[in-house]
Formats: structure tokens, sequence, C-alpha cells
């Protein structure tokens, strides 16, 4: 599909799956508002966009800033002149055990990975009002329906972000704006440097140009939701019909060693 006079907002645009959405969008001729918190890398980015003759706003900035998306939102209309499609892709990971989940763990995870994404779409609508229509593309996780070991707070994240852009689906009814959700699998970027405890995940990384051309997809065919890898909507039907057959893989797939449980309980202490 060509996209040209069309403007695409992608967070998290530094890297992975957003900087691969934003090369594919200017291929085909979008021009672009790219956010990141990482200046160097995301005018990289920027500038081989720019390499496909569109326009690029770079902005780099932390999306869970208070300010952030009165900024991004501001940039398109501003400097672009409109703002057809908001990509809300930047996320972060948060993979520990519960007993060492801190209430700042659970602040920014909530705070990048959902109220981010849920307070860029509230400022991205009235844009797209205006024009008569848009798109937003919310990229979530398989653990938004699927919850991993380890990733209570992190699913409780998706699961919120997943919950959002379902509600969008009704909200939007009749508004000409479009809301998708993408549910990511295990995807070969960066973001398996990150975690705070080593991954037990061993198996097949899907690469970045899945997602995005989930994206493109979801924008161009009005898709509502797609898995990436496809192959996963089949555990979410397992975990729906067989629930305690899926807690009981699950937790052989990654279980709580004993001495975690032996040293959170010495922590924990005597009741006073």
């Amino acid at each position: 599909m060509d996209h040209r006079g069309r403007v695409v907002v992608v967070t998290g645009a530094s890297s992975g799956i957003g900087r691969q959405v934003a090369l594919d969008f200017a291929a085909r001729g979008a021009d672009l508002v790219l956010v990141a918190r990482r200046a160097a890398l995301l005018d990289d980015v920027a500038a081989a966009c720019r390499a496909r003759g569109v326009r690029i706003e770079p902005l780099a900035l932390d999306v869970a800033a208070p300010d952030a998306p009165a900024a991004i939102v501001g940039a398109a209309a501003a400097r672009l002149g409109r703002l057809d499609v908001l990509v809300n892709n930047a996320g972060i990971s948060k993979h520990k055990q519960i007993y060492a989940v801190t209430p700042g763990d659970l602040e920014q995870t909530i705070a990048v990975n959902l109220l981010a994404p849920m307070r860029l779409t509230l400022a991205a609508l009235p844009a797209m009002l205006r024009q008569g229509g848009g798109c937003v593309v919310n990229v979530s996780s398989v653990a938004g329906k699927l919850p991993p070991p380890r990733e209570s707070v992190y699913a409780a994240s998706k699961f919120g972000l997943t919950g959002f852009t379902e509600g969008l689906w009704l909200d939007l009814q009749g508004s000409g704006v479009h809301a998708a959700v993408i549910h990511v699998g295990p995807v070969d970027t960066e973001i398996w440097e990150k975690v705070d405890e080593p991954a037990a995940f061993q198996g097949r990384k899907w690469p970045a140009s899945a997602v995005s051309a989930a994206v493109l997809r979801a924008v161009e065919e009005r898709r509502h939701e797609i898995w990436v890898p496809g192959r996963y909507r089949f555990a979410w039907l397992f975990r729906i019909l067989m629930p305690g057959a899926f807690r009981a893989g699950s937790a052989r797939f990654d279980p709580v060693p004993p001495e975690v449980v032996a040293a959170a309980r010495a922590r924990a202490g005597a009741f006073e």
C-alpha cells in the first residue's frame, strides 16, 4: 500500500521492532515522527528513513514523561500537518521472581508499557477525529494473553494494553479511527539482553520484520488483532479450554527453585 501523504508516529523507534516499522513505513512513502530515548540511535534511524525521500521528525524523549504526549502529537500536527497512524511500540521488560519485584519496578513497568500508550492515544484522538479517521496500533505481547513465569508485572502491563485496545474497538465505532493490537511472541531484539534474571526460553526468535509486517497489515487491512507468530493463538485457546493443564505446564517450564522461596521467607521474617 502506498502511504505517501500520511504521517505515522512510531514510539520505541531507535531499535528492534520500532526501527523496522519506521523503515517499512518510510519505504512506502509515509512521513514519520520517530520517538525514543537514545538520541544517537534515533538519529541513525531517522537518516535511514530520510534516504527514502520522506520527512522525518525525530524526538529524543521518554514516552512516560508527563509532557511527552503533547510534544509527540504537536510535532506531527505542527511540523508535518496531520497524524494518520500511531504505533505504540515502546516498552520495557520486567523478568524477575515476584519475591524480588519492588514498588519501583511496578510503577516503571506500568508507566512505560501501559500508561504511556494510553495517554498518547488520548492525545492523538482529537487530531484523527478532525481529519475524519486514523489508526492506533498497540504492540502488545503474547504475555498479555499468556503470562509466562517470572513476568507477572510485565504480563499485567500487557494485559492492560490488550484490554485497552479491545475497549477501543467498541468505543471508536463510527469514528473512522481504527484500533489494533499485535500479540508479539519471542522476537530477536535487544530486549533479551535487558532481562533482570536469565530467561529460560531457548526456542526460536522471530525477526522484527515479522512484527512490522503485522503492523502494516493491521493498518492496511483494518485488522483488529494479529498474533506473531500465529501459532500462539492455539496456545491461548489451550489456556482457555484447559486452564489447569496450562498452569501445570507453564510451572514445569520454568519452576520456582525452592531456595528462592526459602530466601524470600527468610527475608520476610516472623510476624510481630
